[in-house]
């Protein structure tokens, strides 16, 4: 779908350079990672990287917000660590990738000294997110708890769960109470049916706020795609704007839709769209069947991690633009670490054993 659009694209350079570096090269790094793994302990070293790594990115996030006197009960300072200091949108999508991973193994690892580690580092982690104040993230990390707290029941972890459910109620509460969701609090957001109704300019208003931004951005696209559901208007996140920018809408169209869904429909069509949600949902299932039937404990851990993490990872792109660069990569790196430990490794495994 990305190589036809190039016919249709509006810079067909652009899109041949996106799709480059945004489909050829990850599904390459999926597939390295995927053969490169011959044994379950690689995959668990570069697990431990990870794990590593998050501590070094929090831990900088967390000078760095006290190096501009942020405040934790407000989003005077948006911490992004080593990727976006100031910024925190792409941090947030990473902590949400990362923490799965951290939580899980508390779950599946038994070794007491690896759980003690593994607390810390979920600690650490888990400030390191707050002081980003995404809105985001913190929607898909509420999620990703919901959706932890129904696996657990199935795991017969009850205790577990429950506690969850309370930490997020808690949670929840005070971000509400203390108006960490910023502008949540103060929007009059258009129902449905005014929604579809109202031009892109009125719901933008003069001066938007980042919200309203965002809402009137999907519905330029949205306006777009209805005169032809099936045109693509050629891959690449940064053809949105390009195409549909002007003199009336310039104060709040952005280069990217700032959501990942709607801005694959605009790119490649419903097809493309159609396509893409057929992958997705196809990686979660293959998932969500290897930890129901799987006895291994590591390929639970792997294949649980893994859709914990796509929760979180998609519920933030359905509000920002996020399915690229480095995060998309990181995302074919778990993927193509998990898959191996999953099914290639068990497999390998089966056909030396019936020699």
């Amino acid at each position: 779908m990305a190589v036809i659009s190039i016919l249709t694209s509006v810079n067909q350079k652009e899109t041949i350079k996106e799709i480059r570096s945004e489909l050829i090269i990850p599904i390459l790094l999926f597939y390295l990672v995927y053969f490169a793994i011959k044994r379950d302990e690689n995959a668990l070293t570069l697990i431990k990287v990870l794990f590593f790594g998050s501590i070094l990115f929090s831990l900088y996030s967390l000078y760095d917000f006290y190096r501009h006197d942020g405040t934790w009960f407000y989003p005077k300072y948006k911490a992004g660590g080593l990727r976006d200091p100031g910024g925190g949108e792409v941090a947030a999508l990473y902590h949400t990738m990362v923490i799965p991973f951290i939580f899980w193994g508390l779950i599946y690892f038994k070794d007491k000294r690896e759980r003690i580690l593994l607390g810390l580092t979920l600690i650490i982690n888990l400030l390191a997110f707050h002081i980003t104040f995404v809105r985001a993230g913190m929607i898909a990390l509420g999620l990703q708890i919901f959706f932890v707290s129904l696996l657990l029941i199935k795991e017969k972890k009850i205790f577990i769960s429950i506690l969850l459910l309370i930490f997020l109620s808690i949670g929840s509460l005070v971000y509400l109470e203390k108006k960490m969701f910023r502008e949540m609090h103060t929007e009059k957001i258009p129902s449905i049916s005014e929604y579809l109704k109202m031009s892109p300019e009125e719901i933008a208003g003069q001066n938007p706020s980042s919200m309203r931004q965002r809402l009137a951005m999907w519905k330029t696209a949205i306006d777009k795609i209805s005169e032809n559901p099936f045109y693509p208007h050629g891959y690449g996140r940064f053809l949105f704007g390009k195409t549909v920018r002007n003199e009336d809408n310039k104060h709040f169209i952005y280069p990217q839709t700032h959501n990942t869904f709607i801005g694959v429909a605009f790119e490649l069509g419903i097809q493309g769209l159609a396509v893409f949600l057929w992958m997705i949902t196809t990686f979660f299932i293959v998932c969500f069947k290897y930890w129901l039937n799987s006895k291994d404990s590591l390929v639970k851990y792997f294949s649980v991690s893994l859709m914990t993490m796509m929760v979180g990872y998609w519920v933030n792109n359905f509000f920002g633009s996020f399915d690229g660069d480095d995060t998309k990569l990181l995302f074919m790196m778990l993927l193509g670490i998990g898959m191996a430990v999953m099914h290639r490794i068990p497999k390998e495994t089966e056909m030396a054993n019936k020699k």
